[in-house]
Parts: C-alpha cells; structure tokens; sequence
C-alpha cells in the first residue's frame, strides 16, 4: 500500500544561514534610518525610548513601506 510513497528531503538551515540573513536585514534596517529626515530620525529615537522592548523598527508602518518598495 505504501511502496509508492516519496520520501523529501529537508534541507536543515545552518546557522551559517540564519546569521547571514540577520546581518543583511540588519543592514536593510541600517539603510532605513540613514535615509529618514531629521524629523523621522527624531521621532524614531523617541519611540524606542518610550516603547522600549515593545517597539520593533522591523514592523512598523514606515520600515513595513520602505521594504516593500526596495
């Protein structure tokens, strides 16, 4: 009954993966503030002083419309 079945192979990320991937969305976050106005960058320093470990620069609306653009 079960002769037929395929068996797939999963590929295991290495870490070597997962580090170079942090590193290039960590650049892509590093671009982002770069490119802000003063203004922007003001309100960014604001925000994570206030929000602290609840604010993510990877969510919010301005990194969200920036990435999708790129």
């Amino acid at each position: 009954m079960f002769k037929n079945t395929i068996k797939h192979k999963v590929k295991a990320k290495s870490p070597m993966d997962e580090k170079q991937k942090q590193e290039h969305n960590n650049k892509h976050a590093e671009d982002y503030i770069k490119q802000l106005t003063p203004f922007e960058q003001s309100a960014h320093r604001i925000a994570k002083s206030h929000l602290g470990s609840s604010f993510s620069l990877k969510k919010s609306n301005g990194y969200l419309k920036w990435i999708s653009k790129k």
